[in-house]
């Protein structure tokens, strides 16, 4: 038997010697119970991976083929011409062509285009005459997100076309047609823009660490509801021991999901760490004890399960998909978000999990994250294992 000091001075706790044994031990009837329940087990090592695959395939923010619909009021060659740029481009979807300005808010009101373009009277003549020309684009700025990605877009085609009647116009006039600058962009780490790439890293973190708060938020309160709890008051077992040895089988249920998780990215999306797999999974490892622990913390706190459940998803779900950085940028944030999501552990997750998948990023640069991680796996493990009275 490996004998250690014991980390609480309170109690049984700095009474008693932490035993490894009697902490595996417990940890064993834990996992005979998981292991009985064989539904319940399948789901938990399923879960992750089929709502990665879900969620991977439904959250997109590339947009492709965007409806419009066209408003002429040129009808000659000059418009047939602007059109065939959009037309020919595959972001674009031409799906109708309209001939009445009062068929605009009846396409935007039931949503069946984001955007008509509005083709001036006078297009021909005001281009055959050197001059510029204006083309108004109605947008449907009712989705924000899609709407700025849209106005991208058009601008970019209707920039290309501009230029394209430039170097037309230069060689009528018998000009050189070179441009005084180009540009050549080059695109690190994401090189054809697949939103896919940051979106998956994203999900595996979000549903790490739901599901590990789900998985220890009734390990305690439901002995104290089945009668068992008793069980363990009288075990020689104290509670430093009891309280780890019910954290340990969901460590190794929470890694494997992990390990599902890298696969089924790899496999299904196509999506894989750049960088060192061995470093993912030593932060996976903080990581989840620090989600664990948020779940013990609340089934120590309440009386029923499903108070436990509902706290541990409250207190996870919302701060990871909100606050830190998954959906939403922290820096279009308020300062105060900002500074208050420094103490949400997927914030600091988060940026270890995509700079390891899309920079490739190593410990030089993310070791104040990993310290982070490791700093609240502890403080969390420690309030749990104290808040955790052997007591009826």
């Amino acid at each position: 038997m490996t004998e250690v000091p014991a980390s609480s001075p309170e109690g049984d706790r700095g009474t008693h010697r932490l035993s490894v044994r009697r902490m595996l031990t417990v940890a064993r009837v834990e996992w005979i119970h998981n292991r009985r329940d064989v539904r319940s087990l399948f789901v938990i090592l399923a879960l992750p991976v089929v709502l990665l695959v879900l969620y991977g395939y439904g959250i997109n923010f590339d947009l492709d083929k965007i409806p419009f619909a066209v408003f002429d009021l040129d009808g000659g060659e000059a418009s047939r011409d602007l059109l065939q740029q959009f037309v020919q481009n595959r972001y674009f979807w031409l799906r109708e062509v309209i001939t009445d300005q009062r068929q605009i808010d009846e396409l935007m009101d039931h949503g069946r285009v984001v955007f008509v373009l509005v083709v001036p009277p006078d297009l021909g003549r005001t281009l055959g005459a050197g001059r510029s020309a204006q083309v108004q684009v109605v947008l449907d700025g009712a989705d924000t997100t899609r709407a700025q990605v849209a106005i991208g877009y058009i601008e970019g085609a209707l920039f290309d076309y501009s230029s394209r009647l430039a170097l037309q116009h230069a060689v009528r006039q018998g000009v050189s047609p070179a441009a005084p600058f180009t540009v050549h962009p080059t695109i690190l780490y994401n090189a054809d823009l697949r939103s896919t790439r940051f979106i998956v890293p994203g999900l595996i973190a979000v549903l790490l660490t739901i599901l590990s708060a789900l998985l220890t938020s009734t390990c305690i309160v439901r002995e104290r509801e089945w009668g068992s709890f008793e069980s363990l008051v009288t075990s020689p077992a104290h509670a430093t021991e009891i309280l780890l040895g019910k954290i340990i089988p969901y460590v190794c249920i929470a890694f494997v999901d992990v390990l599902a998780s890298i696969a089924a990215g790899r496999f299904v999306f196509g999506v894989y760490p750049e960088g060192s797999i061995a470093l993912l999974l030593s932060a996976s490892v903080l990581y989840l004890l620090a989600s664990l622990a948020i779940g013990v913390l609340f089934s120590t706190t309440v009386r029923t399960q499903q108070m436990a459940i509902l706290f541990a998803m409250l207190s996870t779900l919302l701060p990871t998909i909100l606050l830190s950085g998954c959906a939403f940028p922290l820096r279009s944030m308020p300062v105060e978000l900002r500074a208050l999501s420094n103490v949400i552990p997927a914030t600091h997750f988060l940026v270890i999990i995509r700079a390891l998948y899309l920079k490739g990023a190593g410990l030089a640069i993310l070791w104040p994250r990993l310290l982070a991680l490791f700093g609240f796996a502890v403080v969390l493990v420690t309030i749990a294992v104290r808040r955790f009275q052997k007591r009826l």
